[in-house]
């Protein structure tokens, strides 16, 4: 905290600071960058009242303290929840209210730390590791961590404990990327906030001061987030995937971080997520000092995780790098659900199935690839939606849990109370619930697709004649909140329920995505089918356009890779890196008034643009080499989904379309001829009428940005800051 002190006033004479009627001068003083700042600690969870009295006035302001397990907004914690151990262990779990049975036990994971949980919200102490670089080591090729071929750092002769510093005459000296110089040992520190698992690497001597107002001398200040592939909704404390040590940034003075709920691959909650990211970035200004500014890295789930929290919580990232890019979490399953609708269920009727393999490509917008299983070979893009994430929208599959495949506690046809292991029940407390036919309540579902006319570009093409395009809409049909699917029901949501996504931070929007800077790495698809459709970045692009008005903010960095999850080349990930770097650097140095979306497109490096590399990006050769993304030698070219096929929106972002009429007058059927009977069918289909796209989605509203859950599922907006205020 800060106390702006009136001109005359004396700190050490007549300045009173109390915090809750007690008196806290001690934590206060004159710091070497000449402010009165303090680190206020023993706060009550809650509100805390601290007052500042001095001879020419008093003020007041407000804290509301949260603990350091959680919540802050994200809304009520998941239970069962399992905290991870030193060593694996056996431990009993406590299923949900009413299951059968009621306990079971189950294997914590290792946590890495060096204590076991003090409490049920997993707190323990942090664990501290040091390790520098020998003065042999200057100026030599090594890199920037401890693992590896020719690692920079060695560790203290004992490990955790710093007193056991070399001399300096043995270890070399380290200059950031702003010039200090410092001796060159880096902290490893590790710990437990909001119930997971969180690293931060950064260069710390234990001879500085490393105080808020006196940062590591060998920090630049600035933060790297790195986030984790994959999605999942892990009901244990582990581990982050993702590794701490990343050698471009921390060779430049980057402080890291990691946190197994930033990985998708354990937590697709990304609120949850969100205010992990708050709570460490918290921990770290009030350890190291504060963040300059933070740039967000990862791939596919990583991807999601950066910008679903740069969408609903503005300010938590400042720049973002996905890679193998998608745009939020439940908009990426309106097609995983509508390939397993179609290539899963329909092309297997006796009507699906003769189809012709450019007929069903066409119904799911994507191109012809070499996999697929019979018989539908041909369709790898579908598949490897089918194979890998269909099953994760089923509640009881015990593996989206974490838990071992027919796990007692999880939901079945015998334990009809268990843990639902899908993400819409992971979100529940933001999206709330509906009792369901067999009396059960469950998170309300995004998924819809009423008035969809699965097919209608390849109608209007004429790949599909009337007579197929009424029996693809006849049975297609859908999947309910229990992932069982139905020829005769299509996907229904509630659009008061998906308000609360919109509106929640669930879906990416345009108008706060555009106040970060977007480098969007792109790779290649997979010529057997690939779920990293090149598609997405455009997608992204497009709910920018639409919702914002531009796109100036986002680049896309195209390069020819085997699959859409392959990494980009060394040398054009340092190139997106030092540009996204370069752009916060001006934006941080813009003093001007104008709002951050004008910061943002003023700022952005001179030449910077979209650029498509013929290979990986391997070397820099080849990043010079780069053509413009629309040139015919860019092999990375991009299709659709079945969605977009259907007449959809390349934002892929309206979960349930407003209807119009069936009219078989309309724009949409101009050449097509469809029978009185034909008619009367596709009526009985779509009785309420079809997909309006020039409309919004039902229940589609611009994000509220910075809702809080902690009141329950909708949210609210969690109101502006504390301010002081005289009394």
């Amino acid at each position: 905290m800060q106390i702006n002190l009136p001109a005359s006033a004396n700190p050490a004479l007549g300045v009173k600071v109390a915090l809750n009627g007690a008196l806290i001068n001690s934590m206060f003083a004159v710091r070497p960058n000449g402010r009165y700042q303090g680190l206020v600690t023993g706060l009550n969870n809650g509100d805390n009242l601290l007052t500042v009295t001095t001879p020419q006035g008093r003020a007041k302001i407000t804290i509301t303290n949260h603990p350091i397990g959680g919540p802050v907004f994200a809304g009520a914690q998941l239970q069962p929840w399992i905290c991870a151990t030193m060593v694996a262990q056996t431990v009993s779990v406590i299923g949900n209210p009413g299951s059968t049975p009621p306990t079971a036990t189950a294997t914590t994971r290792a946590s890495g730390l060096s204590s076991d949980p003090l409490d049920a919200q997993c707190d323990t102490t942090p664990t501290y590791s040091y390790y520098y670089q020998p003065k042999a080591l200057e100026g030599t090729g090594c890199t920037f961590t401890i693992t590896g071929a020719s690692p920079c750092f060695v560790a203290f002769p004992t490990l955790n404990d710093p007193s056991t510093r070399p001399a300096d005459s043995a270890i070399a000296n380290f200059t950031n990327d702003r010039g200090d110089t410092a001796k060159s040992i880096i902290r490893v520190e590790r710990g437990s906030i909001n119930r997971t698992i969180y690293q931060l690497v950064t260069f710390y001597d234990p001879l500085d001061a490393n105080v808020p107002w006196a940062p590591p001398k060998g920090w630049n200040g600035k933060l790297i987030w790195r986030m984790g592939p994959s999605a999942a909704v892990s009901r244990f404390e582990q581990s982050p995937a993702i590794s701490v040590f990343d050698d471009k940034t921390l060779s430049r003075g980057f402080m890291i971080a990691t946190s197994s709920l930033t990985d998708h691959g354990t937590n697709s909650n990304d609120t949850l997520g969100a205010e992990t990211v708050m709570m460490t970035k918290e921990l770290i200004i009030e350890k190291y000092g504060p963040i300059r500014y933070t740039i967000g890295d990862g791939c596919s789930g990583g991807s999601i995780m950066q910008q679903s929290i740069a969408s609903a919580y503005p300010g938590l990232l400042d720049g973002i790098q996905p890679n193998c890019s998608f745009q939020d979490t439940f908009t990426t399953f309106i097609e995983i659900v509508d390939c397993g609708s179609l290539q899963a269920h329909y092309y297997l009727t006796s009507n699906g199935s003769s189809l012709t393999l450019a007929q069903k490509l066409a119904i799911n917008g994507h191109k012809l690839s070499t996999g697929g299983t019979p018989p539908n070979v041909g369709l790898g893009f579908c598949q490897s939606w089918i194979s890998s994430f269909l099953p994760a929208g089923d509640p009881t599959r015990a593996a989206n849990c974490g838990f071992p495949s027919g796990y007692a506690l999880v939901y079945s046809a015998t334990n009809p109370h268990g843990i639902r292991c899908d993400g819409a029940d992971h979100d529940v407390g933001m999206v709330g619930t509906f009792v369901d036919t067999d009396g059960i309540a469950k998170a309300n579902p995004s998924n819809d697709n009423v008035g969809l006319q699965y097919g209608l570009k390849a109608l209007q093409t004429g790949v599909i004649n009337a007579e197929q395009f009424v029996q693809l809409n006849e049975g297609v049909g859908g999947y309910n909140i229990d992932l069982v699917w139905s020829a005769s029901s299509r996907m229904k949501a509630d659009p008061s329920a998906l308000h609360t996504y919109y509106s929640g931070g669930l879906v990416s929007d345009g108008r706060q995505l555009a106040k970060v800077p977007i480098i969007d790495l792109r790779g290649n698809e997979s010529p057997a089918g690939d779920i990293h459709s090149n598609w997405r970045p455009w997608g992204l692009r497009d709910r920018l356009d639409r919702d914002h008005g531009g796109h100036g903010n986002q680049l896309i960095y195209a390069y020819n890779s085997a699959t859409g999850a392959s990494a980009a080349g060394a040398a054009l990930t340092l190139k997106a890196f030092l540009t996204m770097d370069s752009w916060l650097a001006n934006i941080e140095s813009d003093s001007s008034a104008n709002p951050i979306e004008v910061k943002v497109l003023n700022n952005k490096p001179t030449g910077a643009a979209d650029l498509c590399t013929l290979g990986t990006g391997a070397t820099q050769a080849d990043v010079d080499a780069a053509v413009a993304l629309t040139d015919p030698t860019c092999l990375v070219k991009f299709e659709a989904s079945p969605r977009q096929a259907a007449g959809g929106p390349l934002a892929e972002n309206i979960f349930k379309c407003q209807l119009k009429p069936l009219n078989f007058a309309d724009p949409d059927y101009t050449g097509v001829l469809f029978s009185a009977s034909q008619q009367s069918r596709l009526q009985a289909v779509f009785p309420d009428g079809v997909c309006d796209w020039t409309k919004p989605g039902a229940g589609q509203v611009p994000v509220n940005p910075w809702t809080t859950f902690a009141a329950g599922p909708g949210g609210q907006p969690l109101g502006p800051p504390p301010v002081s205020s005289p009394f």
